[in-house]
């Protein structure tokens, strides 16, 4: 899986903004307040939706609308198993108005090939591990193994000792 693109109609401070990755690492070298954790977030919610946890703090999504009002969302393009494709979200106040759209980047077609639970099915892991994974904020490393990454590595493991087996 590779990341191609993303473009950001509105996501906390982020108005209109494209960013096309380039093979290989790909760093946000930014001063503090640029938006590295916003970016971040963006990311995770493409492939994951927007948390919807019923908590006493703001959430995600309240924290994360973008500043000037205006469309909540974007796309990200993405290659996996050697197709591309298009995702695009769009959030509202709750996860009732959200919205999930997946198209072949190529065809510009509708793609039923993933469902809104994208995240899932491309990593094999859920909303917690993801973020666990991909993302050290710098006052919160936690080095915890959630059980999706347990019964993740565990199935490695079996498919790993069937394949030395053969």
């Amino acid at each position: 899986m590779k990341i191609e693109s993303i473009y950001i109609a509105g996501f906390g401070r982020f108005r209109d903004f494209s960013y096309n990755f380039a093979d290989g690492l790909n760093e946000f070298l930014e001063d503090n307040g640029w938006g590295k954790t916003t970016l971040s977030v963006f990311l995770k919610s493409m492939f994951y939706g927007m948390e919807y946890r019923n908590i006493k703090r703001l959430t995600e999504r309240e924290h994360y609308l973008p500043w000037g009002g205006g469309v909540y969302g974007g796309n990200l393009v993405f290659e996996a198993d050697g197709r591309r494709y298009r995702v695009e979200r769009t959030f509202g106040k709750t996860n009732r108005g959200d919205s999930f759209s997946l198209f072949d980047a190529d065809t510009e077609l509708g793609s039923m090939d993933f469902s809104a639970n994208l995240g899932e099915e491309l990593f094999g892991v859920d909303r917690d591990s993801f973020e666990k994974t991909i993302f050290f904020a710098q006052m919160n490393i936690d080095t915890a193994v959630t059980d999706s990454i347990n019964a993740k590595r565990s199935e490695e493991r079996r498919v790993g000792k069937e394949c030395r087996s053969r």
